[in-house]
């Protein structure tokens, strides 16, 4: 009875953080808003890429860090956008806060200045351009 105890716990505690990264991904790449855009310039620090979900960039602006948020990162390879640390990007995005209370940048478009490449990750309607890309992706 003791194992089947640790067995259901596991099983449930599986669950419920599956449901909340499920959650907390779509929340963050449908939270999209124009009204908090902003553009920030400054020089990639750091790139990380988790499992799943976003690359996610460090952006140093002056005196300031910003944790900008870009695409999955099958996107990016796909697209040939070269995020390096030591580039300097301008990114134009959203302001968002995570559930947690951390201030994240959604990017809607990407400068890179060592290129002058200008990438669109967002289309008119604020849809992130990845959206089905996936499922295309897969049929040819």
């Amino acid at each position: 009875m003791n194992s089947r105890f640790k067995i259901t716990s596991f099983v449930f505690i599986f669950i419920i953080l599956l449901v909340s990264y499920v959650y907390a991904e779509n929340e963050i790449s449908e939270g999209y808003d124009e009204n908090t855009e902003v553009t920030v310039k400054g020089t990639i620090q750091d790139v990380g890429r988790g499992m799943r979900g976003p690359v996610i960039v460090l952006l140093k602006s002056g005196s300031k860090n910003y944790q900008v948020m870009t695409a999955p990162p099958w996107y990016i390879a796909q697209e040939g956008i070269e995020l390096r640390p030591g580039r300097l990007y301008e990114v134009t995005g959203s302001k968002y806060f995570s559930h947690d209370g951390n201030l994240y940048i959604i990017a809607s478009r990407l400068k890179d200045f060592s290129t002058g490449r200008i990438t669109q990750l967002r289309d008119s309607s604020c849809m992130p351009r990845w959206k089905g890309s996936r499922m295309k992706r897969g049929m040819n």
